[in-house]
């Protein structure tokens, strides 16, 4: 049985320490790695896509608790310019070297590995991914938003998508569409995505849900008042509880589909601390391309989620 922490708020900091709280016992950070904090921000001059920096100075706080004493932070925003840098600035996390020991790190720019993915026709193509998140013990603090892709973003897809190095995530939405290219249509995205969190690893995953964004997200939103924060160890079992939190039937959202089925993970089988959660949904508008975001299914799913897709063998 899987645990997530539930936590009620109207303020990030206290609502994730809160969550965090819940699963202390759970945590366990090996001293042979550092503690990487992965933050959401999508673009740097819209904060609703971005994770609050209080919900990271919650974060770091609580790791600091249990001894830790150096962190990364890192993520890589994206414009096609990346801006990564600028966006920690004009967020406040710089402030957070105030109390912490922390390093910055723009993930573009990060040593690269290689994953197989998938282009429109449902063919391989090689995009690269951010070593550091394969060395390190991972943290995905990430808001709580919808999404005009894949229905919804939480803990997990924060990890994938902002581990893509910026040219190889960027064709169809951003430039001419490409079929040739990694695809962001419902198909080929929802099985990338599976197969992405597949191959990363997520120690923890933290939600910050006390101020999501609902609509046209992840960047043209609007917000909600959801005030729930959530935490876990299995980023599968967060973001299913997360999804039905939002309003969403977490079998409508095909890479969170795809990775129930394949690990035997339903909803069923996650264990909610903290405050019920039958009391805490907030129906979230769905983007306005909801209907077609729903034709992901793939007969032969699992002929695409059964093998080994990482192509840079890591020491």
């Amino acid at each position: 049985m899987y645990r997530v922490g539930l936590a009620r708020g109207d303020k990030s900091y206290n609502t994730v320490k809160q969550a965090l709280e819940l699963i202390r016992d759970q945590i366990t950070v090996p001293k042979d790695r550092p503690v990487l904090i992965k933050p959401n921000m999508v673009e740097p001059d819209v904060p609703l896509c971005a994770t609050p920096v209080e919900a990271v100075y919650a974060t770091l706080e609580f790791f600091a608790g249990l001894g830790i004493d150096r962190f990364i932070i890192a993520e890589g925003t994206a414009l096609a310019g990346g801006e990564t840098m600028r966006a920690f600035r004009d967020y406040g996390y710089l402030t957070l070297q105030e109390k912490f020991n922390v390093e910055f790190r723009n993930l573009h720019e990060d040593e690269k590995v290689v994953l197989e993915a998938l282009n429109a026709h449902l063919d391989p193509v090689d995009i690269r991914l951010a070593k550091s998140l394969f060395t390190s013990y991972v943290v995905s603090v990430a808001r709580m938003k919808t999404h005009v892709k894949v229905i919804a973003t939480l803990s997990l897809k924060n990890i994938a998508i902002g581990a893509i190095h910026n040219p190889d995530r960027h064709s169809p939405p951003w430039h001419t569409i490409d079929p040739t290219q990694f695809s962001h249509l419902p198909r080929a995205l929802n099985l990338s995505l599976a197969r992405l969190a597949q191959a990363l690893p997520i120690h923890l995953a933290v939600i910050d849900g006390v101020v999501g964004m609902e609509g046209n997200g992840p960047v043209k939103g609007t917000p909600v008042q959801s005030g729930v924060a959530l935490a876990g160890t299995d980023a599968l079992a967060v973001d299913l509880v997360g999804a039905e939190l939002m309003g969403f039937d977490p079998r409508t959202i095909g890479y969170l589909w795809y990775l129930s089925r394949q690990r035997g993970l339903p909803r069923e089988d996650v264990r909610v601390l903290g405050d019920d959660p039958t009391t805490c949904v907030t129906r979230y508008q769905p983007c306005d391309m909801l209907q077609e975001l729903l034709a992901w299914w793939v007969p032969d799913w699992r002929n695409y989620l059964s093998g080994t897709y990482l192509r840079t063998p890591l020491s």
